[in-house]
């Protein structure tokens, strides 16, 4: 038992030697986000409009807190995401092998999110959190015409849905 311990902790400290300057970047992109802008996401920050993920970390730390109907509500594909983290990890540092069948269900989650998320945007955007368009990105600001064209974007996916 001491020697599988062992051998998972040598797994895990030599994943992070070598990947942990990803860590090190995504923290500094949050920090420099966070200090000029509001949100995370780039895809907000340039258009406006919510990407895929979005809600993706309210719903990991709602999760953690225990509030998991508040993680559901904002982005349930975090349980599916945090599944297939789990998945990968029993391999990759508890039987110590490749990930079977890695790239089918990364491509499963992966066009899972995203029929989700057109699904979900054509119900809720702009109506809903994360769903919501943020009129201040950088598109915006360069764009004079470009807050128009969203709200008649948004205008019309409203008289599509009868509102």
């Amino acid at each position: 038992m001491k020697k599988k311990c062992k051998e998972i902790s040598n797994r895990i400290f030599a994943d992070v030697r070598e990947y942990g300057w990803t860590a090190v970047v995504f923290a500094v992109y949050y920090v420099f986000v966070h200090l000029i802008k509001a949100a995370f996401c780039p895809l907000l920050q340039t258009t406006g409009i919510p990407c895929a993920g979005c809600g993706l970390t309210r719903a990991f730390l709602f999760i953690i807190r225990g509030e998991f109907s508040r993680a559901l509500y904002i982005q349930p594909m975090a349980y599916f995401i945090i599944a297939f983290l789990l998945y990968c990890g029993f391999f990759r540092y508890i039987k110590g092998s490749r990930i079977r069948g890695f790239t089918p269900v990364f491509i499963l989650l992966v066009l899972g999110m995203l029929v989700f998320y057109v699904i979900r945007m054509c119900i809720y955007f702009p109506d809903r959190v994360p769903y919501v368009y943020m009129k201040e990105n950088t598109l915006a600001e360069r764009i004079p015409l470009y807050n128009g064209w969203i709200r008649s974007l948004i205008s019309s996916l409203r008289s599509l849905r009868g509102y």
